[in-house]
């Protein structure tokens, strides 16, 4: 209790209690100073005295030592600051340089110790202190408390069989630098269970650059003897990578305004805020656990463009494992996922954006070669532990983002770096020469922004020179698939046909160890992805017929027809695709069928009746294909709310509705207006003019205040002559409403499939 004394120290508070025992903080009246004494539950002097003749800066000192009514104690130096642990409970991750020093400074004490016998056996980030520089305590902690202190910072030697030396240290520094860069513990539990592969860190944490990356997993290796030698060791290692890192900001520092600059350039162009509104507004609906999927429907289907294009791709060959046709984004986004039709939907903005300019045969040959990238990447993902072959892609149609958005926002310097390049110089190099800045960190940079997830960020992060290491874990395989991908086409198009079998060996050579490929499989990828790309390409609406990329890749794979498809190509004046004149494929130009989509939709919700279905699924499906069906302006969904005694919108499709929902609703007691006609008699009422002398006067005044849609149609959803819905759809110009019966029928049978829907789960 405060007050009372142990030997000549007196009590001040208690300060916590462990494993250990019972800490306090005291003062030393002899002194005239504040201490920490720990009072231990198991006699330890013999190890005490021993921890007591270590001085070093990063080393708590111990001052004393003694007994109090039969249990040990330990008096420490008492440290203002905050443990590590309490560090990395506020900021999760700290900045790698900042973690590097920590590191060091824990390194450079256990260094001192290890000089003098001493082993720790305990470093954990609660046993670190940081107060200006990190400093360790808890010295022999290990020893003096035996196998109860197990920890998931234990080296596993010393886990499984007691048998352990100073190397046994150098684990636990690796863990806990582990843990400072991803946020996470590297063992996989709170016994430091080591029956699976450490992951990677940069599978954990995207921005963990591979210098630091070797350095932790050199650290934390399951067999001691590939660890590093000793604490100086590894403390030189890691003070190495510091001085790179600081040689990197001081050339960052320069790099960040650049980058600064090409982005307001970019902002300052009147198309680039509206293509990173709506990117950045699908990802932040899919990023959100309380957004619905309704949302990012309604988010693609502002777009019929895109709509038409997106039920296009996921209709493909490559999705014919979810059955059956998809004719509405409601059904795509609950088939696949909403990150799945995320991904899709903003590669089809990208790409349509980047090929309406002008200028650019350059340009357009770098979208073909994004796409063609992507269709490799997905052929290479084939049995090498990916999850889902379109989401490599799509994440590879990225890959080269710095490079689209520069051919397309700094065309001239984008023409600069290519002629370098072809003088010899190193891409990136040349890059930085001319913009300042990679085209790898200005494609992640522009990522962020709009707010990409972390798997499409590793897509896009570029691999280093050299020999690739092993891949850990899903996302590391994802990063390396498609750097595989994107290096196999870069071969492909700018290496001789001679060249290629030294090319591919040497290809198959650079990343043995992280995915095994032969030279076949890496030849029969680029064979898949010309003979897909005339698929996508009709699909996204690209013109491949002229790409010089294609015309190298075809010859380099040693196509005789080459010259006859140049020959067909050169008979069309305005050719816009090569492969649709091999193939006889158009686009498809038809124009709008109400009674196809109508029907198409009606077959989607038909399949989802049969299955278990969610319910808000299945309306979302009928109201989305009410909407694009007529080509509604607006079409919502109200819900009888018994609780407001209103009829109450709950969900809608098109150009402001959702600014609607809060404001149409209507009370369910009779008033003699269109509204409670409908609801009242179950009648499906099209008024094509709401100032029509016939109409005028049964518009409800609230109707005309909100909404004041000109013409709308009401189909009321009806369970035992009560309604409990209705979908309402609108126009934006007075009599263009025109419904033919068999139009009308089907939105009847749309409306019935919502009402069975409900009996169903009633």
């Amino acid at each position: 209790m405060p007050g009372q004394k142990i030997g000549r120290f007196e009590i001040l508070n208690e300060l916590g209690q462990g494993s250990h025992g019972t800490v306090y903080l005291a003062h030393d009246s002899q002194l005239d100073r504040q201490v920490v004494i720990k009072m231990l539950c198991k006699t330890g002097q013999h190890e005490a005295h021993i921890v007591s003749s270590l001085q070093h800066p990063n080393i708590i000192a111990l001052y004393d030592s003694g007994e109090h009514q039969g249990s040990p104690y330990l008096v420490y130096a008492f440290v203002e600051g905050e443990t590590l642990s309490q560090l990395l409970k506020q900021d999760h991750i700290l900045p790698f340089v900042r973690a590097a020093e920590i590191a060091c400074g824990v390194l450079a004490g256990l260094a001192c110790a290890h000089a003098q016998g001493v082993l720790h056996l305990d470093i954990k980030p609660a046993n670190v202190m940081i107060s200006g520089v990190p400093m360790v305590m808890d010295f022999g902690q290990a020893m003096l408390n035996g196998d109860d202190a197990i920890s998931r910072y234990m080296a596993p030697e010393l886990i499984s069989d007691g048998q352990y030396d100073e190397i046994a240290d150098i684990y636990s520094v690796g863990a806990i630098l582990y843990e400072m860069v991803t946020g996470e513990c590297p063992a996989g539990g709170d016994n430091g269970d080591m029956a699976h592969a450490i992951a990677a860190p940069s599978s954990r944490n995207i921005r963990v650059d591979e210098k630091l990356e070797a350095i932790i997993l050199k650290a934390v290796a399951k067999n001691p003897n590939e660890r590093y030698s000793s604490a100086f060791a590894m403390k030189q290692a890691l003070q190495d990578y510091l001085g790179e890192q600081r040689e990197t900001l001081t050339a960052q520092s320069g790099a960040h305004s650049t980058l600064e600059f090409l982005l307001r350039r970019m902002r300052s162009k009147s198309d680039f805020p509206a293509l990173t509104n709506i990117i950045s507004e699908i990802n932040q609906i899919v990023s959100s656990e309380s957004e619905s999927s309704s949302k990012l429907a309604r988010t693609i289907l502002q777009d019929f463009a895109l709509t038409s294009r997106l039920l296009k791709l996921v209709n493909t060959a490559s999705y014919g494992q979810f059955g059956g046709t998809i004719n509405t984004v409601s059904k795509a986004v609950v088939i696949l996922g909403f990150e799945t039709v995320r991904n899709i939907a903003m590669s089809l903005i990208l790409m349509d954006f980047l090929q309406n300019k002008a200028q650019a045969v350059q340009l357009k040959d770098e979208v073909v070669r994004a796409i063609f990238t992507g269709i490799v990447a997905a052929q290479l993902s084939v049995g090498h532990n990916i999850r889902d072959a379109e989401e490599v892609m799509v994440c590879a149609m990225f890959h080269n983002l710095g490079r689209m958005l520069t051919t397309y926002y700094f065309f001239d310097e984008s023409q600069d770096i290519a002629r370098l390049t072809e003088q010899g110089e190193a891409e990136v190099q040349a890059a930085i020469k001319v913009l300042g800045i990679s085209y790898s960190e200005l494609g992640l940079a522009v990522a962020r922004s709009w707010n990409f997830p972390p798997r499409l960020l590793a897509g896009m992060r570029k691999l280093s020179a050299g020999k690739i290491g092993p891949s850990v874990g899903d996302m590391d395989y994802l990063t390396v698939t498609i750097n595989l991908a994107d290096e196999l086409c870069e071969i492909a198009a700018s290496t001789t046909a001679q060249n290629k079998h030294q090319s591919l060996v040497a290809l198959a050579k650079r990343y043995e160890s992280a995915i095994r490929v032969s030279e076949r499989e890496l030849s029969a990828a680029i064979e898949v992805g010309i003979s897909e790309l005339g698929q996508r390409s009709v699909i996204l609406n690209l013109s491949t017929g002229k790409s010089p990329l294609l015309a190298r890749v075809r010859k380099w794979c040693g196509h005789a027809q080459l010259a006859e498809v140049a020959k067909k190509a050169s008979e069309f004046d305005d050719i816009t695709n090569l492969d649709q004149a091999v193939n006889q494929e158009t686009v498809d130009t038809r124009p709008h069928n109400p009674e196809a989509i109508l029907g198409a939709g009606i077959q989607d919700v038909t399949a989802s009746l049969v299955s278990d279905f969610n319910l808000n699924d299945v309306l979302q499906m009928v109201l989305e294909t009410i909407y694009r069906g007529i080509g509604f302006n607006r079409a919502l969904i109200l819900i009888r709310d018994n609780k407001q005694n209103a009829m109450v919108a709950r969900f809608g499709f098109g150009q402001g509705a959702e600014a609607l929902l809060p404001v149409f609703r209507f009370s369910l007691p009779f008033v003699a207006d269109v509204f409670h006609l409908s609801i009242e008699k179950g009648l499906d009422i099209a008024i094509e003019n709401i100032d029509a002398p016939n109409i005028a006067d049964k518009i409800p005044a609230w109707y005309r205040t909100t909404i004041n849609a000109p013409c709308f149609i009401l189909l009321p959803v009806m369970l035992k002559d009560k309604a409990i819905g209705m979908f309402y759809a609108d126009m934006l110009e007075a009599n263009s409403l025109k419904v033919s019966q068999h139009q009308l029928s089907l939105l009847r049978t749309l409306r019935n499939q919502a009402v069975l829907a409900i009996k169903t789960k009633i």
